[in-house]
This record gives structure tokens, C-alpha cells and sequence, in this order.
């Protein structure tokens, strides 16, 4: 195991290796692209890097040290993460006072923020003058995949190191050797995830393929011979307050926008090869005779509706009630809903 087994963004394992070797590795590092694309192993597979107790430059993954990074216990490497929907400043203070210590065991002190786009403003303002002079035994990783959401004055005091999504047909293979799955899963596992590895793994397809079959009936329901009646319980089940139906919101939610953006493809085009769910491209073809362009364009907007009012406890079931509303045709302006 080493730096040149991660899967994908062979540049930037490129520039961190001579970053490495020449001992020119930046103090603060800000690791940006989509979730699940790999940001947070590479972050651990460098603190190990740094710290490995066998191998220069790179790792081993059998020592000491590489092992208690992999179980979270090495004293000179911290996480953190967010407490809530935030990164909260006591979290921040207690990094910027660690900072200043010298290594427990290891040669560098390693500092991991995930998700550091949700550090609250006071937080980020904590670590302004730590992140732009640390001391020369300390490297700060910051993970995001919404750099843009990072205060500038966090931003520009980092290196970049820009991920980018794997190429579809790469995954799909990676994906048929490593875990034995079909070709057809594959394929569709490599679309869903968009490129990142991650999300690939911890995908349950046997989930995936029954909450988008609920999905499709939803959508079926909403064609010319519309009844609330068909979609009523399905909505009330989806709006639910209750735990286990709360989190499931956001990956129904997600599969939904799915569905609609690939319809919205075919109704344009066909024979579209950039749909997702390519494994039931004809029942979609048939399907997206049933809608509008102006349908399909409103429907995915009060989606993205219902993702930004996510942390802002949003009528869910308002917003769901317009979308099918909507795509039934009985509804035919939601701005009432959007630009509230």
C-alpha cells in the first residue's frame, strides 16, 4: 500500500509525492472536490506519509505509527469534524493551542477539518493567523467539496489541490474487479456516483433500486390520469418526522432529481448516453413523453428548492405536494413556492 494505489487524480498524487521529496510541502493544504471522491483518504494516506516509520516519502501501512493513524489513535494526528451542521469555534481553539506542540511520537503534527466549508465564521476567524504561519512541524488538511463556501481569507492562505471525478467506463472496471459485481451494476454504480469512488462503495444497490422503483410509481402517478389519492401516502411517508424516515429524506430526495434530470435528457434527446439510470432507459424514454419541458424544468427546481431550505426546517411537505402538483399539470407556476 502507497500513494500511487490511490484510485484516480494521478496529478495531484504527482505533486504531493515531489512536494514530499523535496520538502516543499505546503503547511496548509485544501483538498476541494465532490464527496466520496477520495479527499479523506489521501488526507490520512499523507499523514502517514509524514510519519511512517519504514518508508521515506511515502508509507508502509504496517507500522506503528501507519496503524494508529488508519484506527484514529496517533497522538499527532486529529480530526475534526462537524459538531451539528458546524464546525464550532471551542474546536478551533483547541486546534490552534495543539498547534504550537511538538510531536508526541511522530515527526509532524497533523491537523484533518472535515467538511471545512461548515466552519462557523467566528471559527474560521480562530485559525486565520494559525493556518498562515504554523509552525514548520504542523500540516493542516482542509476537505471540502464546497471550496467556494470557505471564507477567501481562509482560501487564499491554503494550497489548492483541485479532485476530480473519475472517468465513468475506469470506475466501471475498477468497480468489476474489485468487488465482483455484474457489468450492468457497474455501470450504473460508476453514473451514480458521478466519478467518486467513495459513494460507489457504500452504495446499496438493492436500496437504490427499491427507493427508485417508489420513485418511478410516484412519477407514473403523476401523468394524465392523476388522483392525490395514488401519491398521498407515499408523500406523507416521505415527509414524515419520524427518525428513520427524516434520514432517508435527503437520499430520496436525490434519487428523484435523478430520475427527472434524466427524462428532462430524453426529452430532448432519446438516445441521450448521458442518463444515469441506463438500465431502464426504455421505461424513461416512455415516460417522458408524459411531461413538459416546463414540468420537468419546474419539478427539479422545488428540489432544489427543498435542498436549500434543508437546515432551515422547510414545509417538506408543501414543497412535495407542489412538485406533484406540478408535474400532473394541475399546478402550472410554483413560484409561489420557489420565491418564498
Amino acid at each position: 500500500m502507497s500513494l500511487k494505489d490511490f484510485i484516480g487524480n494521478a496529478s495531484v498524487i504527482q505533486t504531493l509525492e515531489s512536494q514530499l521529496r523535496e520538502d516543499r510541502l505546503p503547511n496548509t493544504l485544501l483538498f476541494a472536490g465532490p464527496s466520496g471522491i477520495g479527499k479523506g483518504t489521501l488526507a490520512r494516506s499523507l499523514a502517514k506519509s509524514l510519519n511512517c516509520r519504514e518508508v521515506q516519502y511515502d508509507f508502509c501501512n504496517q507500522c506503528s505509527s501507519c496503524r494508529k493513524i488508519e484506527a484514529n489513535t496517533h497522538p499527532d494526528v486529529r480530526v475534526y469534524s462537524p459538531e451539528g451542521q458546524f464546525i464550532k469555534i471551542d474546536q478551533m481553539r483547541e486546534l490552534s493551542r495543539e498547534a504550537f506542540f511538538r510531536p508526541f511520537e511522530g515527526r509532524q503534527r497533523i491537523f484533518i477539518l472535515e467538511q471545512a466549508d461548515r466552519l462557523k465564521i467566528e471559527a474560521a476567524n480562530s485559525i486565520l493567523k494559525t493556518i498562515e504561519e504554523p509552525p514548520e512541524s504542523t500540516t493542516i488538511l482542509l476537505l471540502s467539496d464546497k471550496p467556494n463556501d470557505l471564507l477567501s481569507t481562509i482560501r487564499s492562505r491554503a494550497q489548492l489541490y483541485q479532485f476530480i471525478p473519475l472517468p465513468f467506463e475506469t470506475m466501471a472496471s475498477w468497480l468489476a474487479v474489485e468487488t465482483g459485481r455484474s457489468k450492468e451494476d457497474c455501470q450504473l454504480l460508476a453514473r451514480l456516483a458521478g466519478g467518486a469512488l467513495g459513494k460507489a462503495l457504500q452504495t446499496d444497490m438493492d436500496d437504490y433500486r427499491q427507493t427508485r422503483q417508489e420513485s418511478l410509481d410516484l412519477l407514473r402517478s403523476c401523468r394524465a390520469d392523476f388522483l392525490y389519492v395514488r401519491v398521498g401516502r407515499i408523500l406523507e411517508t416521505w415527509a414524515s418526522r419520524k427518525e428513520a424516515e427524516k434520514e432517508k429524506f435527503g437520499f430520496r430526495m436525490e434519487i428523484l432529481y435523478t430520475l427527472l434530470h434524466d427524462l428532462f435528457l430524453l426529452k430532448h434527446d432519446d438516445s441521450s448516453e448521458s442518463i444515469t439510470n441506463v438500465d431502464i432507459r426504455e421505461p424513461l424514454q416512455s415516460l417522458a413523453t408524459s411531461f413538459t419541458q416546463q414540468q420537468l424544468t419546474n419539478g427539479t427546481r422545488l428540489l432544489d428548492r427543498l435542498e436549500q431550505g434543508a437546515r432551515r426546517n422547510l414545509n417538506k411537505g408543501l414543497i412535495l405536494d407542489s412538485l406533484v402538483f406540478n408535474l400532473s399539470g394541475t399546478l402550472i407556476d410554483p413560484k409561489f413556492i420557489l420565491e418564498r
